[in-house]
């Protein structure tokens, strides 16, 4: 049951951080090339890029939970499943965004 108290209190810092983010880049304008730090500060088609740069890194970062023998077999498969579909939402989700981008302009 601990894994989901880890889950909960990881999903709350990361909404509240992107919150705080939104509204200070709001209206700005979203940057396409060149180094941006916050993830608001891209384009959706440069969002997506970086979801596509962040799969190795979850797939190490399971290795890693995977060789430290914390959790129970059942608790690797639910952290399995939920970095897949952080993934694959995120990527989905900036894939759609940016082709609609691309059909209004």
């Amino acid at each position: 049951m601990e894994i989901y108290g880890y889950l909960i209190v990881s999903l709350v810092a990361v909404l509240a951080a992107n919150l705080v983010m939104k509204f200070i880049l709001k209206g700005k304008a979203k940057k396409d090339k060149g180094f941006v730090l916050f993830y608001q500060g891209l384009s959706y088609r440069r969002r997506f890029i970086r979801a596509l740069w962040g799969i190795p890194f979850m797939a190490v970062m399971y290795v890693i939970i995977y060789q430290l023998n914390i959790f129970s077999e059942t608790q690797l498969q639910v952290i399995a499943v939920a970095f897949v579909f952080m993934v694959l939402g995120d990527a989905g989700y900036n894939y759609y965004r940016w082709k609609k981008e691309e059909r209004i302009a």
